[in-house]
């Protein structure tokens, strides 16, 4: 599993550092994959947010990478986190670092998916008809994310491999990305839930 992290410009500052509910957004999201079914999480982290990568290694997580070409995009820090799994690792479930609202029930409901749907490559997440995060792909699908580029995640190898995507509601409403102000005021207002 691969937790991307980084800083938001619209926001000003290191949006993942901010406090929710006596926590910070990242801490919320990395509770909740230490509570799943994962066999190990790596956090891929900006280089250039101080203390984000002190404030990731918290127990339960397998590793914290530090991604000093974050410039370069979201596709570096897919690249990273996918050259660092083990071998052994037959897929990775991608999930972000401003979705506080995230909980371990949607992500093992994609592992669950993930055993349950073998013929498919990857296992997205569904919110009342809406696609979304978590994301799993599959091993043979690595090659393809690993030839990404610039602030592309995985939505080129999703589009490219539609055939092959198992969708898993969640039955709920779609977990917002916490990306300006004014999102994380509703959070923090009770708006989001």
């Amino acid at each position: 599993m691969v937790l991307a992290a980084g800083f938001s410009k619209r926001m000003g500052e290191p949006k993942l550092l901010l406090p929710y509910k006596g926590k910070t957004l990242i801490r919320h999201t990395l509770d909740e994959c230490v509570k799943t079914q994962l066999d190990g999480i790596i956090v891929v982290v900006n280089s250039h947010v101080e203390k984000l990568a002190r404030e990731a290694q918290i127990e339960g997580i397998s590793k914290v990478i530090v991604n000093d070409r974050s410039n370069e995009g979201m596709s570096s820090s897919v690249k990273l986190g996918l050259q660092s799994l083990p071998d052994s690792v037959q897929a990775a479930i991608f999930l972000l670092g401003d979705q506080p609202l995230m909980s371990s029930k949607e992500i093992d409901k994609i592992i669950n998916a993930y055993h349950s749907q073998s013929n498919f490559s990857i296992i997205q997440a569904k919110y009342q008809g809406i696609k979304g995060h978590p994301v799993l792909f599959k091993r043979n699908l690595f090659p393809h994310l690993l030839s990404i580029n610039g602030d592309e995640g995985g939505k080129s190898v999703i589009k490219k491999f539609e055939k092959h995507v198992y969708y898993t509601e969640m039955n709920r409403k779609i977990i917002p990305d916490i990306d300006t102000p004014e999102e994380y005021k509703l959070l923090l207002d009770g708006g989001m839930e």
